[in-house]
Order: structure tokens, then C-alpha cells, then sequence
């Protein structure tokens, strides 16, 4: 039995011990890990961090190909999360993946979202990072459109 099932079972019993974990993987290799358990909680090679001050609203997840988008909440009271490392963009484009873990036995988890970061907001010493989820990059336009309507004069370099 994976630890998706195993953990899936232990939600059916109806008295649970879960919690989320998060897991940013920063462009420049950074890797930070953090919980909202009162504890920290180590799986993968992370190690998740208690009491930082993360916070995750409800994520959004639907069928097909439409976004799954979500938003982080914080306060940069953990040590990792430094508003300069935010200022300078080392957040954007970060990966993120979060987990429903069972805290008392953490390889029952499951994967609930993996996504980017994409704008993030500060407010005092709090922030808001929206988490955008796989689907966000087929939203991106690719190429260029021929129509009736081209943007292109007749004859020049971009009309070919």
C-alpha cells in the first residue's frame, strides 16, 4: 500500500492527525521547507519548519485543463524568508508542492499541489504569494497569430 492510500485510510477512520507542508525550491537552489503542525516534520530530504508564519488559503482544483490557483499567507518571521530575497525576485518562478501529511507517520502523505509562485504581495511584515498550478503555463500565448486582422504592414520584415 503506497503512502497516498495508507494516509486516504487514515482519513476514513474520521479522527485524523494531519497537517500541510510546504516545500519552496527557489531558482537559485535554495530549498525551504515549512508546516503549520506545531512541530517540525521531516520527509524527501526536507526538513519542514514549524511556527514561520505560512499560512495556505483553500486551493481551487478543477477537471481538465482550467488553473488551479491558489495563495500563500506569511509573516517574515522565519529567518528563511527575508524581504530582500523577496524584493530581489529570488522568490518568482519558484517551485512549489505541497502535502496533506499524518504528522505522526509522514510517509502517509499526499501531494495536493505543485505549481510556481507568481506575484507576491507585502503588506508591513507580512506577504501574499499567489501559487499558480501546472496548468498556468498553457495559458501563456505561443507564437504568433496569421488572421484576417494582421498586425503586420504589408511588405515589411514582420509580414514575410
Amino acid at each position: 500500500m503506497t503512502g497516498a492510500e495508507r494516509l486516504r485510510a487514515h482519513l476514513a477512520t474520521g479522527l485524523t492527525n494531519v497537517c500541510r507542508c510546504w516545500r519552496i525550491d527557489r531558482r537559485d537552489g535554495v530549498r525551504l521547507g515549512f508546516t503549520d503542525h506545531d512541530r517540525d516534520l521531516e520527509f524527501g530530504g526536507t526538513l519542514f519548519r514549524a511556527d514561520t508564519g505560512m499560512t495556505a488559503r483553500s486551493l481551487s482544483q478543477s477537471t481538465g485543463l482550467s488553473v488551479d490557483n491558489t495563495e500563500a499567507l506569511g509573516i517574515l518571521s522565519d529567518p528563511a524568508v527575508t524581504e530582500a530575497d523577496i524584493e530581489a525576485g529570488r522568490y518568482d518562478g519558484a517551485e512549489v508542492l505541497s502535502w496533506l501529511v499524518n504528522w505522526r507517520d509522514v510517509d502517509e502523505r499526499e501531494m495536493r499541489f505543485r505549481g510556481t509562485i507568481g506575484e507576491i504581495a507585502r503588506g508591513g511584515v507580512a506577504f501574499r504569494a499567489e501559487l499558480r498550478g501546472l496548468a498556468e503555463a498553457l495559458n501563456r500565448p505561443v507564437g504568433r497569430a496569421y488572421q484576417p486582422a494582421c498586425d503586420a504592414v504589408l511588405g515589411d520584415a514582420a509580414c514575410g
